[in-house]
């Protein structure tokens, strides 16, 4: 699977005392990335104290810390960020205490092309992402083995005892329908007989119910390999279908309802499947959406799962009310193609986008329990986009799913 930085629109930071500055820079690198303006130093450092950057561009000559300054106290917070410098000139002085900082660049006032700057900026952005990895590589030298290993097994039992189940369910179908032709021949030959013989009379309604019993019961077999979870890798997401059985699941596993919290869903009454995803890869998908959803509601509240269907990804993802939310995704989308909307909200706080991205990478301690890999495997598959509310800009916790439908 991607690593989940890889998901996200790469997020900059500007630190300038120039307005003007702020301005030039989003029309040359605005297209790339997701810019955020800072006027001075402290503003900065509150900023980075809130959320993770993957590069900050910052001037030199600013009003009560200057820059170099700046980027040494950042690195206190945030040893994974990158900077580049803005400066109108440049002394010995300043040079010499930027070797030490390992900035990546040095930017010239006044700015070079747009051109120019779209060609560097990826290379610095990835550097940033590749120091993060290095850094988390690091910090998990001792349990990344132990993790792979344990992944690994846990997928290959699970294979082993889904496709076993499948098999002796396939062949439990198979001795039903002997039972059922079984018993429709001992009813057809006893029917005659029990005319005449009343002790006949009742062995033949027994007969009669076991015959119902056996053909409801090759009803429910036959429902199982019809529906999305009858092929691991072929059967259909059929949303209404999945959601219900990934809300069950989920409310078992969390304790809930011990808490009084409830889930409140609106199925479409519109067929359709999900492109790109088995019903497997939708239930694993759905499944952590709503446990985390469920996780960040209030005590005694309701989650709300709703449906709806838009003609382009696109006019999603830009629609006013959703231009706010932290998209995960979205540059390799289907963003011309027709969606299904899955809306899941709770009320409780929205997460910040460092707690969102941590929970991606499983590191936001209160949601360690709900592991998102099967919601960013699922959307990175069928070429989907996840769009979670962030704080401060959202009060309430918002997660939404655009897959193409």
């Amino acid at each position: 699977m991607t690593d989940p930085a890889e998901l996200l629109t790469p997020r900059v930071l500007i630190v300038d005392d120039e307005r003007q500055i702020h301005a030039s820079l989003r029309l040359r690198i605005g297209g790339q990335c997701e810019l955020v303006s800072a006027h001075d130093a402290r503003d900065a450092l509150a900023r980075i104290r809130q959320t993770r950057f993957d590069l900050c561009i910052t001037d030199i000559h600013m009003p009560r810390m200057d820059g170099l300054a700046f980027i040494d106290a950042a690195r206190d917070l945030d040893p994974g960020l990158g900077f580049v410098v803005l400066s109108a000139f440049d002394t010995a002085e300043n040079l010499k205490r930027a070797i030490p900082l390992a900035v990546y660049d040095f930017l010239p006032k006044p700015l070079g092309t747009r051109a120019d700057l779209e060609e560097r900026l990826p290379s610095w952005i990835e550097r940033t992402r590749e120091r993060r990895r290095e850094q988390d590589l690091a910090r998990a030298a001792g349990t990344i083995a132990d993790d792979r290993d344990a992944a690994r097994l846990e997928r290959d039992v699970e294979i082993v005892f889904s496709e076993t189940a499948r098999e002796v369910l396939r062949q439990t179908a198979g001795l039903q329908t002997t039972v059922h032709a079984h018993l429709i021949s001992a009813i057809t030959q006893l029917v005659a007989r029990s005319r005449s013989d009343p002790g006949l009379a009742q062995i033949v309604r027994g007969l009669e119910e076991a015959r119902k019993t056996a053909e409801a019961s090759m009803t429910a077999t036959g429902g199982f390999f019809d529906s999305s979870y009858g092929s691991r890798d072929a059967s259909p997401a059929q949303p209404n279908e999945g959601i219900r059985h990934a809300i069950d699941i989920a409310l078992r596993s969390s304790r809930a309802e011990s808490v009084g919290k409830r889930v409140d869903f609106q199925p479409t009454e519109r067929a359709t499947i999900v492109r790109g995803l088995s019903g497997i890869d939708f239930l694993l998908m759905v499944i952590p959406a709503i446990g985390a959803t469920l996780a960040c509601a209030s005590p005694g509240t309701t989650v709300g799962v709703g449906l709806e269907f838009a003609p382009r990804l696109d006019a999603v993802t830009r629609d006013p009310r959703n231009r706010r939310l932290l998209w995960i995704n979205r540059k390799r989308a289907l963003s011309s193609h027709p969606v299904l909307v899955i809306t899941l909200s709770a009320d409780g706080p929205s997460l910040t986008p460092t707690e969102v991205e941590d929970w991606l990478k499983g590191e936001h301690a209160p949601l360690t329990a709900v592991t998102p890999r099967g919601l960013l495997s699922g959307i990175e598959k069928c070429r989907g986009a996840l769009g979670a509310a962030v704080a401060p800009e959202a009060a309430k916790f918002q997660l939404l799913l655009a897959l193409p439908a």
